[in-house]
């Protein structure tokens, strides 16, 4: 009987992506902090399919946030990291390059207008009942992420700036529009 067991290394928490956000940074404003936990975990989906952190992003009347996040640096406009109780060794070194990818994406916006951008698209837009606010607090899920912005990685040059999509080197699939995909099926049904 083999006695040895496969230690799995712990997964990064949203507070841990925030705290090496904030590290890189120095600064950031609230609405900043969320929309880029927001997108690091949206790109994430899709580049590396899989969650860059366990815990749930809900759609508010300001955007996108992490709750266990924001309630760390709630009533604050700046944050810094020593706000922030996460550990960003936590993270690999993969995770960190990643993250550092999403951030060059997003670098010189503001707080109002990353809340802007996120207001702009389907999977908040989907979550939050912009008339009644009932919806406040609905989760968006992974799914909805992974398939709005794995779109933005085969939309236009034009869409992709429009949208500040990150230029990631090296993607681990390749994305194809729904009519190459068909094209494509129909190809090979022919051979």
């Amino acid at each position: 009987m083999d006695n040895t067991q496969t230690i799995q290394p712990k997964k990064p928490s949203a507070s841990d992506v925030a705290r090496y956000l904030l590290e890189k940074k120095g600064t950031l404003t609230g609405y900043q902090l969320q929309k880029l936990l927001y997108y690091c975990q949206a790109w994430s989906l899709v580049v590396d399919d899989r969650p860059l952190f366990p815990e749930e992003v809900r759609a508010y009347e300001h955007g996108p946030a992490v709750p266990s996040v924001s309630m760390q640096h709630q009533h604050q406009y700046y944050v810094h990291p020593s706000d922030i109780s996460g550990d960003s060794s936590m993270l690999s070194e993969s995770d960190m390059a990643f993250i550092d990818v999403v951030l060059a994406a997003y670098d010189g916006m503001n707080g109002q207008q990353l809340e802007n951008l996120t207001h702009s698209e389907d999977p908040w837009r989907s979550c939050f009942n912009q008339l009644t606010g009932i919806n406040s607090s609905a989760v968006i899920s992974h799914e909805l992420m992974r398939s709005y912005y794995a779109r933005l990685l085969t939309a236009s040059d034009e869409e992709q700036r429009r949208h500040h999509v990150p230029s990631f080197n090296h993607p681990k699939k390749l994305y194809v529009t729904s009519s190459d995909y068909d094209w494509l099926l129909g190809y090979l049904d022919e051979e």
